[in-house]
């Protein structure tokens, strides 16, 4: 029972907030599109790790900083380099990769110091369903989307 009251509660309050956003309309379909998505992801997850009413509450800021940190890191590294990769010199071209590789530990470092912010509010296990239910999310996401290009 707790759990369908949390699933309605997620629902009802990504609803609004999607409905605020559709409203504004300044924003393009493509934000509307992502805020619908990211509201999909938070019910999926949600249900997925089972988490609690005082879990969730706890959790999702958490997450959605976490997120906001690692979006923020990605952009950064792709911002640097907008260059055709044809007409980079192999120098350019080495840069490129140790900047990627540099990325990615700051990425596992960013995943693990939230690890462990997470492990203060949610079980282990319900960390393990979470990064698997990421990837399943993924995987819907994308299986949605050749569907959806299959049908056109």
């Amino acid at each position: 029972m707790k759990r369908i009251l949390l699933l309605l509660f997620i629902c009802a309050t990504t609803f609004a907030t999607t409905a605020a956003f559709a409203q504004d309309r300044s924003s393009s379909s493509s934000k509307e599109r992502r805020e619908r998505v990211e509201a999909a992801k938070v019910a999926f997850l949600t249900d997925k790790m089972e988490l609690t009413s005082e879990q969730a509450q706890k959790f999702w800021p958490l997450y959605n900083e976490y997120e906001t940190k690692r979006r923020e890191l990605l952009k950064a590294y792709r911002s640097g380099y907008r260059q055709d990769v044809e007409e980079l010199t192999e120098q350019e071209a080495k840069a490129r990769i140790d900047g990627m590789f540099t990325t990615r530990e700051r990425e596992l470092a960013l995943e693990q110091e939230y690890a462990a912010k997470y492990i203060r509010v949610i079980s282990n296990k319900q960390l393990i369903k979470l990064y698997r239910g990421e990837r399943d999310f993924t995987k819907l996401l994308l299986q949605r989307l050749d569907d959806s290009r299959a049908s056109k």
